[in-house]
């Protein structure tokens, strides 16, 4: 099989997955509130008035009032009252889904300021500014394009790289970074998971945090540890890897950042505070769509939101499309209806994409070219010495020999 036949299989089985995913997702969700009577009568419309009586606006022009003790109830003894999309968007607080956007939009401010600290790690000086908006840029290409959370990862290594002659350390950086807000995601959920009630739907993960904690623990102190690290560098066959150079620097970058403990550990509490900052704003979405959310249960909200975002993150459909709103149907299910649980993951999309707008005008102006790189586009590097190329268009320069550019 081709490496072209290869991808194209790939991108049916991530259609497929994500068609398959929002199918799930949307059993159940209806556009108008259904009330369900004990003669089996189903009255579909707006529901006006929810108390002692239920008063709803039918579909067909009239209005009916009922008493609670004409609904049927659920085997769990809730009256059957189905809201539906209309009514859990119509009845939202407005103003609180605007404070979730304002209490997200800083989140970038200090993701930037997480960035520079691991590039200075690296003996790579890049301005706090310029930071910020290959953040804003990278968070836009995220959240926007179809290629997933990939797409500003490689945004922001390739430009970052323009900023300095250690591409490949840059390029390295924007890779532990990741690895650090997935690994500090990991702990915050374990920490929730190991201490939340023994009936709690979180009692479901404690199995695969732990295990995953494990895991990671293992491969870190295997590769960390002298003693190991000689029996596997020593292994036959590792000098003929290829691109060796490259995987060495690597190497060095990783345990660069992991001997430079204090910003190892200021990188980790800043993601866990960026990530707070973001939780806050999605449990006020909750809020904003009436959902069962209050400061009780706001460590499961965090831990359901973490797991979407863990989703998020693996390979599948761009972006997540239809697991994460399936992950939140199943962790959700007992704080609100099914159409306010989808209202709610498409409402926290779009937060994070507003958000991310300004990114868009960097990506167009061009602005995260580094400044002092007028004269030349792209720097070429090799073992010996640096070379510049003549300034000309840097994606004619890439599209037409891709060779050229080295140690990216």
């Amino acid at each position: 099989m081709t490496p072209r036949m290869r991808k194209r299989l790939f991108d049916a089985l991530r259609i497929i997955v994500c068609v398959a995913a929002l199918w799930i997702v949307v059993r159940g969700v209806t556009i108008r509130d259904h009330v369900v009577l004990h003669d089996g009568t189903d009255l579909v419309g707006d529901v006006i008035r929810d108390g002692d009586t239920v008063e709803i606006h039918l579909v067909n022009g009239e209005t009916r009032v009922v008493s609670r003790a004409d609904i049927a109830t659920a085997e769990d003894g809730t009256a059957k009252i189905t809201y539906g999309l209309r009514t859990a968007w119509g009845n939202s607080t407005k103003s609180l889904l605007l404070l979730a956007v304002l209490i997200h939009f800083p989140v970038v401010f200090p993701q930037a300021l997480r960035f520079q600290w691991l590039l200075a790690a690296q003996d790579i000086t890049v301005g706090y500014w310029e930071c910020v908006k290959l953040s804003f840029a990278g968070n836009f290409l995220n959240f926007a394009t179809p290629f997933g959370s990939n797409a500003g990862d490689v945004f922001k290594a390739y430009f970052a790289s323009l900023h300095t002659e250690h591409k490949t350390e840059a390029v390295t950086t924007v890779i532990l970074d990741r690895f650090i807000g997935l690994g500090s995601l990991l702990l915050v959920v374990a920490a929730i998971t190991a201490f939340s009630p023994a009936q709690s739907r979180l009692a479901v993960l404690r199995p695969y945090m732990f295990g995953m904690i494990v895991i990671g623990a293992v491969v870190a102190f295997a590769y960390l540890s002298p003693a190991l690290r000689r029996l596997w560098v020593n292994v036959a066959g590792f000098s003929r890897l290829p691109m060796l150079h490259q995987l060495k620097r690597v190497d060095k970058a990783a345990r660069t950042l992991v001997s430079r403990r204090g910003t190892l550990v200021a990188a980790i509490l800043i993601t866990i505070g960026l990530q707070a900052m973001a939780l806050a704003a999605y449990f006020v979405v909750a809020v904003a769509l009436a959902m069962d959310a209050h400061a009780g249960n706001v460590l499961e909200y965090y831990a359901y939101y973490y797991t979407g975002v863990v989703v998020q993150t693996l390979p599948g459909p761009p972006q997540g499309l239809g697991t994460v709103e399936l992950t939140y149907r199943y962790f959700f299910a007992a704080f609100g209806s099914p159409s306010q649980i989808v209202c709610m993951a498409f409402a926290i999309r779009i937060v994070a994409l507003v958000c991310a707008l300004p990114g868009l005008l960097v990506t167009l102006t061009g602005s995260y070219r580094p400044k002092e790189a007028g004269s030349f586009d792209v720097v070429l590097e090799d073992s010996t010495s640096p070379t510049v190329t003549p300034k000309r268009d840097l994606v004619t320069t890439y599209a037409t020999d891709p060779s050229a550019v080295s140690n990216r």
